[in-house]
């Protein structure tokens, strides 16, 4: 096969998420600031010589038949009218069931490159109406940059300059315990029992703005929020607790999505926290768990697609 592009597709944290209502079409709005990070999956793309799509990957819980790679193929092919098919190489390193959004990068990341190899035929808010159909977190990852999302996160818009750049003076540990949660049941159990932790659009656009002049400002503990946090604190009681201990040396500690997965943000002032905040996950969570260190993708950030 000839291998056509290699491409790097980034996890994501939510560094706030608020889920502001219920949509009538059964969705929900919410407010979130996505940050890409310099961790993620690999993908290889080739050219198919078969009237098909194939996937590589070795993971069992890949659907090779219907995943988001091949829903983004096959818009993308619906919508240029292409015949052209692909072989798709996938190397997992980003957790699943854990709010880093693999999925949806995998989608986005394909839908940019292929639309790369084939000219460059689409314009970046096309490809970002195609990640619609694909998933709601699509979008986001169109987008080389932080971003601030509305709606059903079909809505963005990138972050301003000063955030961007006061946020590499944190340090950045993502984990996932044994465990994941998955995104579509999470939303159910919201909608079912948790109506109460819906934010009103102005108090969470009041909170995006108070989190985001607390990173400028280089505050060490930030007021970070995630509308599912409280759910998952309540269910697995040894977070909760991990998220104090950490907040008592000055270290953040917050989920991001819906879950399993976490991160924690230490200001760069305090020092180097790895080894304190590892050996506190391995507490709580076992020394099977997933931890990475990893940092935000901001460098050399532009507003290309907005």
């Amino acid at each position: 096969m000839e291998e056509l592009a290699k491409v790097f597709s980034p996890a994501k944290i939510n560094l706030f998420l608020a889920v502001t209502g219920l949509r009538q079409d059964g969705y929900h709005n919410i407010l979130s600031a996505n940050c890409a990070l310099n961790f993620g999956d690999e993908i290889t793309i080739f050219r198919s010589s078969n009237e098909d799509d194939g996937i590589i990957c070795d993971e069992p819980f890949l659907n090779k038949k219907n995943n988001t790679i091949t829903t983004a193929l096959n818009v993308f092919r619906k919508k240029t009218e292409l015949g052209q098919h692909f072989a798709v190489q996938l190397k997992k390193f980003i957790p699943h069931e854990a709010g880093f959004g693999g999925g949806s990068s995998n989608a986005a990341t394909l839908l940019r490159a292929v639309n790369e190899i084939c000219g460059n035929i689409l314009p970046p808010q096309e490809l970002v109406d195609l990640g619609k159909i694909v998933g709601a977190d699509c979008p986001c990852f169109i987008h080389d940059m932080p971003n601030i999302t509305a709606g059903i996160g079909d809505i963005c818009q990138p972050m301003g300059r000063k955030i961007i750049s006061a946020m590499d003076n944190y340090d950045l540990l993502i984990f996932r315990p044994t465990f994941g949660v998955n995104t579509k049941e999470a939303y159910g159990k919201l909608r079912k029992s948790f109506q109460h932790l819906y934010l009103a659009e102005e108090e969470a656009n009041q909170r995006l703005l108070a989190l985001q002049d607390a990173i400028v400002a280089g505050q060490t503990l930030l007021p970070l929020h995630n509308t599912f946090s409280e759910i998952f604190f309540s269910e697995h009681e040894n977070f909760r607790e991990l998220h104090y201990e950490m907040g008592s040396i000055g270290t953040n500690m917050m989920l991001t999505g819906s879950g399993s997965g976490c991160f924690c943000l230490s200001h760069k002032s305090l020092g180097n926290k790895d080894d304190a905040l590892k050996s506190m996950i391995d507490r709580y969570c076992g020394e099977t768990a997933f931890i990475k260190h990893t940092s935000f993708a901001i460098k050399n950030f532009s507003t290309r697609g907005f």
